[in-house]
């Protein structure tokens, strides 16, 4: 059986640029940041003292919507208020409202920080080009970013090393929600390198609206369309399923994983993705795709069956593979042995290294504004100085 990550209680290195952390089992969250359980110790109250964190100065984007409410929420629950709210088109600092204009926005942050003696901080849970672009100019400054924007990370990789070399320390830029919402999987791969291990596999379940729809056709429960349809209505889709069918989100993912396992050249537009979306459909309207979509059903439930036969399960994932160099999105088929057969409607990933050559497995709710807030937040921990 591979192991299993737990993550509930991460303890944190920390390092500039992306996000760098180390999992134990005997910590605690505060909300003063994240510390060792030990330290709670009379014998390590002086060194505690010592190395009291400064305060966080953050600014939220994106506030408003469904991770930013989630987030604010989370916020609260550990003290941690926010310094400034921003949305599409004003901005509230102090508590004054004033037009978006995001060279303030990181003014006022700098300003703060240092009456304070504390730490900038943006946490961008927005889908916006237009914020992402200013992060370099944030990083540059010293402020550092927290986001679960995927945009830029599985983006031009000319663009996306641009951004990391504009991180100008102490700032840092951590994206642990981009891939798994707040599961633990980008740090995991980054703490696995950062400690000798070589990356040989990343394969991941990334995406629960697929993981749902080729359970359900597993077996020959449902039809491809029948499955599709009650994703749908169950609220598991976009409003147009082909949004999520296409793969394309979790090709995304899939990039942003090559790259942080160390594979170069790795884009977008340059990977094998195998769409569920018929080709004949793929224009058409919302309403005549899924009327369309039965004409499909015999096809794949035989290639789903040819599948089965060999005692495996079909199951849409992503595959990094460093030694080759690939990187494959699509239907893919598993022996009955891999851990993609007990994922079940979860995210889960699977990391082979030299040393794990049965995958460590990191598994959980991959989506959803509540997972995905507490993994900006942690982000937002993890840019605290001491």
């Amino acid at each position: 059986m591979a192991p299993i990550l737990s993550f509930s209680n991460p303890a944190v290195s920390l390092s500039n640029g992306i996000s760098r952390r180390i999992f134990s089992f005997s910590t605690v969250a505060t909300t003063s940041g994240i510390m060792s359980a030990s330290s709670t110790s009379p014998t390590s109250k002086k060194a505690k003292t010592s190395s009291e964190p400064k305060p966080l100065i953050v600014a939220v984007i994106g506030y408003t919507g469904g991770v930013g409410t989630c987030l604010l929420s989370a916020m609260d629950k550990i003290g941690l208020k926010p310094h400034a709210l921003v949305r599409s088109s004003t901005m509230t600092i102090d508590g004054v409202e004033v037009p978006v204009n995001f060279a303030e926005l990181g003014n006022r942050l700098l300003e703060a920080a240092e009456s304070q003696g504390g730490t900038p901080v943006i946490a961008d849970v927005t889908a916006s080009a237009d914020v992402q672009n200013e992060y370099k100019n944030w990083l540059s400054r010293g402020i550092s970013v927290a986001t679960a924007n995927k945009g830029i990370f599985a983006g031009e990789e000319a663009k996306y090393q641009e951004l990391l070399d504009s991180v100008v320390p102490p700032a840092k830029l951590l994206h642990e929600a981009t891939v798994g919402a707040g599961l633990p999987i980008l740090g995991s791969i980054l703490a696995l390198k950062a400690s000798s291990h070589t990356i040989v596999k990343v394969e991941g379940v990334l995406s629960g609206t697929l993981a749902y729809v080729l359970g359900a056709v597993a077996g020959g429960k449902m039809t491809l369309s029948e499955a599709v349809t009650n994703a749908k209505d169950l609220g598991y889709t976009e409003p147009d399923p082909r949004m999520d069918l296409n793969g394309m989100d979790v090709a995304r993912k899939a990039v942003i994983l090559a790259r942080l396992s160390g594979l170069t050249g790795i884009e977008l537009d340059k990977l094998d993705i195998e769409s569920l979306v018929p080709k004949a459909l793929e224009e058409c309207s919302v309403d005549d795709f899924m009327s369309g979509l039965s004409a499909y059903d015999k096809d794949f439930a035989a290639r789903v069956a040819t599948v089965e036969e060999s005692g495996s399960r079909l199951h849409y994932a992503a595959k990094v593979d460093v030694d080759k160099k690939l990187v494959s999105v699509g239907p893919m088929a598993c022996e009955a042995s891999h851990p993609f057969n007990s994922a079940g409607p979860d995210n889960l990933i699977a990391i082979t290294t030299n040393f794990y050559t049965r995958p460590l497995v990191v598994q959980g709710a991959g989506a959803g504004g509540d997972v995905t807030a507490t993994g900006v937040l942690v982000d937002i921990l993890l840019c605290r100085e001491r």
